[in-house]
C-alpha cells in the first residue's frame, strides 16, 4: 500500500490568503506526517499567498498565468511523488481523510480515488455509504469532485494533464475535474469514490455569485460534452443528454426554491453556451488548444520553492 511519503497534497489558490490560511491550519493538523503539502498560487496579484504558505511551513510554487487547470498542471510538474491529491482553499479536512486514498491506490487498476465534500453545517451528521467503483467513460461525470480527488501522477501526465482551457479562471469555468475523470476511465483505469474520505466546504456564495458560479460550471460541462462528441461521438452525445436532462429536471423540481432554480437554469444556459463555443476549438490529443491564454501577472519577487 502507498505510504504518506508517496503523496503530494496540492492546494490551488488565487487571491484568498485568509481562506488559504484556514485550509492549511486544518490540513496540517490532520494530515499524516510525510505528506508533502504544496500551495500552488494561480497568478495572485500580491505576495500574500506566498506569505501564508511560508508562515505555515509548506512548499509553494507560482504560475504567472491564471487558471485552475494551469495551476493543477503546475502541481503535477512540481511534485516528485507518485500520487497527487487535490483539494480547494475553501475546504477543511476531517480526521482520517487520507487513509481511504492510500487504501484505494493499493489496487493497481485504480487510477484515481475521490472523496466526499460536505457542507460545513453537516459535520458529523451523515453516515458514509459504501465506496463505489467506476469503469466506464461516461461515469466520469459522477466519479467525484475537484475538491477532493487523487491521481497516479504519471498516468495523468501521460494523458496530457488537465485541459488548460477548462476550469476556474478561464472562460469555460468548470468541469476540468470531470473531464479528467472521463479521460482516466477511457484510458482503462478505474476510479474509486470512497465517501469515508471527507472534506468540508466552508465557503457559501451569495445568490448572484452562486448563480454565476453555476453558469461557469455549465460552460465547462458543455465544453466537455462538445469535446467528447468529437473524440467519441456516442460517448459525447450520451454525456450531453445526461447533463442536460439532469439539469432541467432539477430546475423543475426546484421551481419553488428560487435560489436553486435560478442556479440550475444558469447551469443549463452555460451547458448550451459551452457546447456551441467549444465545438469550434482545436484539439491537441484530448485537450483543447489554448490559443488565447490570459496575460501573465508577475510580482517581481522570488517566491518559488518546493521539494527538490
Amino acid at each position: 500500500m502507498p505510504r504518506p511519503e508517496d503523496v503530494t497534497l496540492a492546494i490551488c489558490t488565487r487571491e484568498r490568503p485568509e481562506m488559504l490560511a484556514a485550509a492549511l491550519a486544518s490540513f496540517t493538523a490532520v494530515t499524516p506526517p510525510g505528506v508533502q503539502i504544496l500551495v500552488v498560487d494561480s497568478a495572485s496579484t500580491t505576495p500574500a499567498t506566498w506569505e501564508v504558505a511560508d508562515a505555515a511551513g509548506v512548499d509553494y510554487v507560482r504560475s504567472d498565468i491564471k487558471g485552475l487547470s494551469i495551476a493543477r498542471n503546475l502541481a503535477l510538474e512540481s511534485s516528485r511523488r507518485p500520487i497527487v491529491v487535490f483539494t480547494d482553499d475553501d475546504c477543511a479536512a476531517v480526521e482520517g481523510w487520507m487513509a481511504p486514498i492510500l487504501e484505494g491506490f493499493d489496487d493497481p487498476t485504480v487510477g484515481a480515488v475521490t472523496g466526499r465534500m460536505l457542507d460545513h453545517t453537516l459535520v458529523g451528521t451523515q453516515q458514509a455509504p459504501p465506496p463505489r467503483r467506476f469503469t466506464r467513460t461516461i461515469e466520469g461525470i459522477d466519479a467525484g469532485h475537484g475538491a477532493i480527488m487523487a491521481f497516479r501522477r504519471e498516468r495523468i501526465v501521460a494523458l496530457g494533464g488537465f485541459d488548460p482551457v477548462l476550469g476556474a479562471g478561464r472562460r469555460l469555468a468548470g468541469a476540468e475535474d470531470l473531464d479528467m475523470f472521463c479521460r482516466v476511465l477511457d484510458d482503462g483505469a478505474h476510479i474509486v469514490y470512497d465517501p469515508s474520505c471527507v472534506v468540508h466546504h466552508v465557503h457559501t456564495r451569495a445568490d448572484d455569485a452562486y448563480t454565476a458560479l453555476h453558469h461557469g460550471y455549465g460552460l465547462g460541462l458543455g465544453a466537455l460534452t462538445a469535446k467528447w462528441v468529437r473524440l467519441r461521438a456516442g460517448v459525447g452525445l450520451r454525456l450531453f443528454a445526461v447533463v442536460a436532462k439532469r439539469t432541467l429536471s432539477r430546475a423543475v423540481h426546484n421551481r419553488r426554491e428560487h435560489r436553486r432554480r435560478d442556479a440550475d437554469l444558469a447551469l443549463f444556459r452555460g451547458i448550451l453556451g459551452g457546447f456551441f463555443t467549444a465545438v469550434r476549438f482545436a484539439l491537441d490529443g484530448r485537450v483543447f488548444v489554448d490559443d488565447d491564454p490570459p496575460a501573465p501577472i508577475t510580482l517581481g519577487v522570488a517566491t518559488h520553492g518546493g521539494e527538490q
